[in-house]
């Protein structure tokens, strides 16, 4: 019997760079994902908040106007349909270590990204 093939995992990009969010795009889809973008938190919550199917992680900047990374995973952490879909935060800040620690995300990259461990450390959260 055929294995069906496995539906591509969901990953949100959320990034007030829109250059960032193109390249971190192309290369999900290159290695079989399937991006969603957001400009910042508030859109991204926005789409969260409509869409019946989550996305399987969430890529999220922390520095975004409107409404920051912070902000953001405030919020996610308070909603139940929500809280539970890992966060990688994406960022060029230096004390990243400590802001991953204090919103409790699964991990970290630092700008400008490198593809390889970008590739990793999602395959590391979500497959």
């Amino acid at each position: 019997m055929k294995e069906e093939p496995a539906e591509p995992k969901h990953i949100m990009v959320v990034d007030d760079d829109d250059q960032v969010r193109i390249l971190i795009s192309h290369l999900l889809k290159r290695e079989g994902y399937h991006p969603i973008n957001a400009a910042n938190g508030q859109d991204a919550l926005e789409y969260l908040r409509r869409s019946p199917a989550l996305p399987d992680l969430i890529l999220l900047d922390l520095r975004m106007p409107v409404m920051d990374g912070w902000q953001f995973r405030t919020i996610q952490k308070a909603d139940p349909r929500l809280a539970a879909i890992p966060v990688v935060v994406i960022t060029t800040l230096d004390t990243v270590e400590n802001d991953v620690q204090s919103i409790q995300a699964a991990a970290y990259c630092r700008k400008p990204v490198d593809a390889a461990i970008l590739v990793k450390t999602i395959r590391d959260h979500c497959g």
